[in-house]
């Protein structure tokens, strides 16, 4: 699993005021919500309620004004496949649903299929999709919780799926899903595996049938990010490049107000043996301990735009390297919202990240017509 006032790249910003964007979603009926199409460039955040969930609150209440969509990771598919769920701490947050609400903010709860130490699984997955009765059943769990804690629809995060195995029941499930929502008035939201053509490189990719899935969802939310991981070695996490290879075809496929790009508030610290994660807070303190300097990743070496930055440091004479987000990668981002119509970009995760970042979420929400400038090499 998995955030402008400078810019890393060229970006026209639509006249789209907040205050306009707000009224979109105030005072929605949720008998209706189905009916509702995100607003252009509407912020949905995924917002950890189980762990760091103190910083992850803090964000919430310091922004929400901004945040269009807010999906609390409450919820794991139960490991018996039999269709049931688990809820964390903090699920069924009545008094987050309402403020989220008196802020005209949809809630959208993630459920995903992460074990802890054993990571994502997608035995319990497959037993559910495969099995018409439990595939049902979990519907119906579903569905009931949504009526349950007063929520918008649900976030289904089932990752690291069985590759062509699942393709045809995942997109049943999904399909069937839609039905049961939509018939209460919900939204269904989806987070899938970046891909650049069909049916993708791995069997996480393989196991989602975009075209399928993006005609039966209300948000297609593409995890636009990992493109370097913990054990992959160092690099952006998210290179501009790739990005916009993986959101063109998206777009190709499902219509682009659905389509969400994911942009990544985290950071990874690389050294001998993986990475391990952090975030901006964490990020400033290792430079100022280290005396480590900002680096900025305006372009690779084959010119493609990156727009992340970096640093370097060393401890007991292991070599670290670490990316990370900040207010100007998050800003440089919005380029790929803006060219291919999305619907808005999904942040994992709230907690931790650069203020910065919220600056720019506010330019490119309320500001007319602003030109940034193109990628250039900065000082730290």
């Amino acid at each position: 699993m998995r955030h402008f006032m400078r810019a890393g790249c060229l970006l026209l910003v639509g006249a789209v005021a907040l205050a306009i964007l707000l009224a979109g979603h105030a005072g929605l009926d949720r008998s209706t919500a189905r009916g509702v199409a995100p607003s252009p460039r509407s912020v949905a955040a995924w917002m950890p309620t189980s762990w760091d969930a103190d910083r992850a609150l803090a964000s919430w209440q310091a922004n929400r004004q901004l945040i269009a969509e807010l999906s609390p990771i409450w919820y794991q598919l139960d490991a018996s496949g039999d269709g049931s769920i688990n809820r964390y701490a903090g699920a069924c947050d009545t008094s987050l649903v309402n403020q989220a609400h008196e802020s005209g903010t949809l809630v959208l709860p993630l459920i995903h299929n992460y074990y802890g130490s054993a990571g994502f699984d997608a035995a319990p997955v497959a037993t559910v999709i495969h099995d018409p009765a439990r595939r049902a059943a979990h519907i119906a769990v579903l569905v009931a919780e949504t009526i349950a804690c007063n929520t918008d629809g649900i976030d289904i995060d089932y990752e690291s799926l069985n590759g062509e195995a699942d393709r045809e029941a995942f997109s049943l499930f999904m399909e069937e899903l839609a039905v049961a929502l939509h018939a209460e008035g919900r939204i269904l939201s989806v987070a899938v595996h970046p891909k650049t053509s069909e049916p993708g490189g791995w069997s996480g990719p393989r196991a989602q049938d975009w075209a399928r899935i993006g005609a039966a969802v209300d948000r297609f939310r593409v995890m636009t990010y990992g493109y370097s991981w913990r054990t992959s070695g160092p690099g952006p996490i998210a290179p501009l490049w790739w990005m916009e290879n993986v959101l063109a075809f998206a777009v190709s496929l499902v219509p682009p107000q659905r389509v969400y790009a994911g942009v990544h508030f985290y950071g990874l610290d690389w050294a001998e043996g993986g990475a391990t994660s952090l975030v901006w807070e964490s990020a400033q303190a290792l430079m100022a301990e280290h005396g480590a300097a900002r680096q900025w990743a305006a372009t690779d070496a084959g010119g493609r735009p990156v727009a992340e930055p970096w640093f370097t440091y060393t401890v007991d004479l292991a070599e670290h390297q670490a990316w990370y987000a900040d207010g100007e990668s998050v800003a440089a981002r919005f380029y790929l919202v803006e060219r291919y119509g999305l619907g808005g970009i999904a942040v994992w995760r709230l907690g931790g990240e650069d203020p910065a970042i919220w600056t720019a979420v506010a330019e490119a929400l309320e500001l007319t017509q602003k030109l940034y400038l193109p990628l250039l090499p900065r000082d730290g």
